[in-house]
């Protein structure tokens, strides 16, 4: 038996993101504002970067004439580097490679937003999502995917077995309609290499040398099904969106593991 929501002391998890989605709000490209954003934040993330992000406009009548545009975002970031928020005129991320628990990281979200807030009228949530990238790492060698038998749940794994020689990598994809808008994607790989989470950004637990690894990827959003539905915002509504998107990743994450995965997370990490 397990727990929907136990907490590992040798976790796979390696990255926890959410994304807000609202509508287009020019103050945030605004310098004061983002300095009163700061100045709000720096208790929790003092450090502050500009990023470029690209974009391609066409204007009308002119079909074929791209013009590459881009736009200044800003991440605010702790000293360790090891978890951040991105603010842009569309959309706040916030993201950690040392996740502790869910109450932590949503405290964190949420402050971030009160912050947005505070500065600029958000008129409206559009999306809200919320995703867990876990990789996996066993003690005993994997020379195929289908080696991950025992670890992970059988659905998982190749049903179709060749003498053609080992299968080195093997994915999949499972979409659950969590009702109200909402919807779950797992995606789930065994794969060959350092990891699919880099260490560039924000800095990794640990830098694992390249191997095998089976990943296991929840993306929980919710996203109004056009634009006059999107939802007055609010932080208690995104405090509640949040927590209702966690729900279903921890059951499937638990349906996804065996027991004797379970016990090598157990253990005290190295």
């Amino acid at each position: 038996m397990y727990e929907r929501r136990e907490l590992y002391n040798n976790a796979p998890l390696v990255l926890v993101t959410a994304e807000v989605r609202y509508p287009y709000s020019p103050r945030l490209r605004q310098l004061d504002t983002i300095d009163r954003i700061q100045v709000a934040l720096e208790h929790l993330l003092p450090i502050r970067r500009v990023e470029k992000r690209f974009s391609l406009q066409i204007p009308l009548g002119q079909a074929g004439a791209a013009i590459p545009e881009t736009t200044d975002v800003y991440r605010f970031l702790n000293r360790a580097s090891t978890w951040s928020a991105v603010v842009s005129p569309e959309a706040f991320t916030v993201e950690t490679t040392h996740f502790e628990d869910f109450p932590k990281f949503l405290e964190v979200l949420l402050s971030v937003a009160r912050s947005i807030a505070n500065e600029t009228p958000i008129p409206a949530i559009e999306r809200v999502g919320l995703r867990f990238i876990n990789e996996m790492r066993v003690p005993e060698t994997t020379r195929s995917a289908s080696d991950w038998a025992g670890w992970v749940d059988p659905s998982l794994l190749p049903a179709l077995s060749v003498k053609a020689g080992p299968l080195k990598a093997s994915q999949g994809v499972a979409v659950y309609d969590l009702g109200d808008s909402a919807q779950l994607q797992f995606q789930y790989a065994a794969v060959e290499g350092s990891g699919v989470v880099g260490n560039e950004t924000l800095k990794r637990r640990s830098t694992p040398p390249p191997g095998p690894l089976f990943v296991l990827d929840f993306d929980s959003f919710w996203m109004a099904p056009t634009p006059e539905e999107a939802e007055a915002f609010s932080v208690e509504l995104l405090s509640e969106k949040l927590n209702r998107l966690h729900e279903p990743t921890g059951e499937v994450f638990q349906a996804s593991i065996t027991d004797r995965a379970r016990n090598l997370f157990r253990k005290a990490s190295d």
